[in-house]
């Protein structure tokens, strides 16, 4: 559900929003709105069922993403937690998104290490994810960034193309 039907404010920060939503259908499986009961949307529903925790996200995940590791879908989910936030100027600009999705933690294990192979049992304790505060870098800090990595759809992590 588009923010604008709350604020009727619109700016370059309500397409984040809005990109938020999408990635939480993707998550999902589930419509922005309709579902969840009267008067309550995806944005809503998910952050009372999920508490706003990345590691929750298993509680609503659509079962048709079991096979994509759960450290990816965390970390897409916490991505939409920031493009949703109700705050506009507390969420990234759509630069940030794209650099934040691009940069996909490896998964670790307990005790911190990375993990060499995929064990696919789905546990998600140990760190994962990227910290929980996103800087925004300045115009030259990001150009330089992307001067070093080209953007491109082949550079996004490969599951997750494919939803």
């Amino acid at each position: 559900f588009a923010e604008y039907a709350y604020t009727l404010k619109v700016d370059e920060k309500s397409d984040v929003y809005s990109f938020g939503v999408v990635l939480l259908e993707l998550i999902t499986g589930k419509k922005p709105v309709g579902e969840f009961g009267d008067g309550v949307d995806i944005v809503h529903w998910i952050k009372m069922m999920t508490g706003s925790k990345r590691e929750q996200v298993i509680k609503i995940m659509d079962p048709r993403l079991s096979t994509v590791p759960v450290h990816e879908v965390m970390h897409v989910f916490y991505v939409a937690l920031l493009c949703v936030e109700e705050q506009s100027v507390q969420r990234p600009t759509m630069r940030e998104v794209v650099q934040i999705l691009s940069e996909l933690p490896k998964p670790t294990t307990k005790h911190g290490e990375e993990q060499l192979t995929g064990s696919g049992d789905g546990d998600e304790s140990g760190p994962v994810g990227p910290p929980e505060t996103v800087e925004p870098a300045t115009d030259e800090a990001k150009e330089q960034h992307q001067q070093q990595q080209p953007s491109s759809p082949s550079s996004l992590p490969p599951n997750l193309i494919s939803i």
